[in-house]
């Protein structure tokens, strides 16, 4: 199980969504900053362009719960 599936697990439905591009995750501001925080403390360097930031985190949450 990953990191992601143990620290987020109740928000799985909203998380593969966002990942799917069903809903956009900005739209759960606090999730999408717990979800931010937790990366950046995993050691991930954000550029401080939000759309770049938003696409970085979409890619590291679908390898992190899809495979």
């Amino acid at each position: 199980m990953s990191k992601v599936l143990r620290k987020f697990g109740d928000h799985i439905e909203c998380l593969q969504g966002a990942v799917n591009g069903d809903t956009d995750l900005r739209d759960n501001y606090k999730l999408y900053n717990k979800v931010y925080r937790f990366y950046k403390k995993d050691g991930v360097t954000f550029t401080g362009d939000t759309s770049i930031d938003y696409n970085m985190i979409i890619n590291y949450l679908y390898e992190d719960l899809f495979q």
